[in-house]
């Protein structure tokens, strides 16, 4: 089934400098006409929906042009992208630009070690579709939590939840997280060394030209230029990771959240929101400062943009109102606080650590 969200209002805002939750980045190197890709994306899936890696794990995959005649959604970027990585065999996968695997021998253990790794940044997205024009907005945040040297770079790689028309010879019949356009190119975007506490932001849009086209094989790769293979527009979703190329180390991963780019905070009925205590375990208490009495809405949303609750408190008075969120069946993480009004609009990250 594909997946579809409801585009949700967000700004995602940088908070205080501290330990963060890591979030790891997968990526794949597959294709549809590689044998033992089929099971390699099974045990992959397989692990990633275990629910133990909802909130920390980024997962983008690159169809590739061999074996045989190819994956018909390879892309030239892909390719690119594979040759970084010095990739001879499919399937194979890199956690965090440093282990390399082969997906049929991924295990939790694996996914472990790299979550183990502390984050070097945060970051923060939100991604908004125009599917009559075929165009998606971005905007991230990226908040370095330690001081970074020359050649780091962001990545924002936009993909397909599931495609099903690239079936070849191996028995696949869906294929989950497809690459379909990386943003600013393979390269990425280049970021200045930035101090602890820097916080760099990105806000763009891409628009697919053209028509769509299911190629033959991978020898008539999509031209980006005048065409393009979305199935299902409604079904992208934004992956962002930041990584160095000194070493190709990954500093942290996020999944861009569905919401309104370019949508400001504030706009006028709440003056303010916080959460404390951030980190927390078991119970935050928000804090709304309100400029007028209203209904406020407060959703609380996954990593990959989910909403898990939402609840109305009615008549909120102008001032300061606390009203608590309880956590404590909410996995590690990071999530996010939207609150919401007619007039009014702020959102606030929320990092549960058990």
């Amino acid at each position: 089934m594909k997946k579809s969200y409801l585009l949700l209002g967000l700004l995602a805002l940088p908070i205080a400098l501290q330990a963060q939750t890591r979030t790891s980045v997968v990526e794949t190197f597959t294709s549809s006409t590689c044998p033992p890709c089929n099971p390699g994306n099974q045990q992959l899936e397989s692990i990633l929906s275990n629910g133990q890696n909802d909130n920390n794990t980024v997962s983008i995959k690159y169809q590739l042009d061999w074996p045989g005649n190819g994956d018909p959604y390879y892309t030239v970027e892909g390719g690119d992208r594979a040759d970084g990585y010095g990739v001879s065999g499919v399937p194979a996968s890199y956690l965090d630009g440093q282990t390399s695997l082969n997906p049929n021998n991924l295990s939790q253990g694996d996914l472990d070690a790299v979550h183990a790794v502390a984050a070097r940044a945060n970051i923060t997205g939100v991604y908004q579709i125009d599917e009559a024009n075929q165009t998606i907005e971005i905007s991230v945040d990226v908040e370095m939590l330690e001081n970074t040297p020359p050649g780091v770079r962001l990545y924002m790689a936009i993909f397909e939840y599931q495609t099903f028309n690239n079936v070849e010879s191996n028995g696949e019949t869906q294929f989950e997280h497809v690459m379909k356009k990386m943003i600013n190119g393979v390269g990425g975007v280049v970021m200045s060394p930035m101090m602890a506490g820097d916080v760099y932001n990105w806000t763009g849009s891409y628009t697919f030209e053209g028509n769509y086209r299911l190629p033959a094989n991978a020898g008539d790769p999509i031209d980006h230029s005048i065409e393009h293979s979305v199935e299902e527009f409604s079904d992208l979703g934004v992956a962002i990771w930041v990584q160095t190329l000194l070493d190709r180390s990954v500093y942290q991963a996020a999944y861009a959240v569905p919401g309104v780019v370019g949508l400001e905070e504030n706009v006028n009925a709440i003056a303010s929101a916080e959460l404390y205590p951030n980190p927390s375990s078991t119970k935050t208490t928000l804090a709304i400062q309100s400029i007028e009495t209203q209904d406020v809405t407060v959703e609380l949303i996954n990593a990959q943009g989910q909403i898990l609750s939402t609840e109305t408190l009615k008549d909120v008075p102008a001032g300061r109102t606390t009203h608590d969120l309880q956590i404590a069946d909410l996995a590690n993480g990071m999530y996010t606080v939207r609150i919401s009004s007619e007039n009014g609009l702020v959102s606030k990250r929320l990092v549960v650590q058990h």
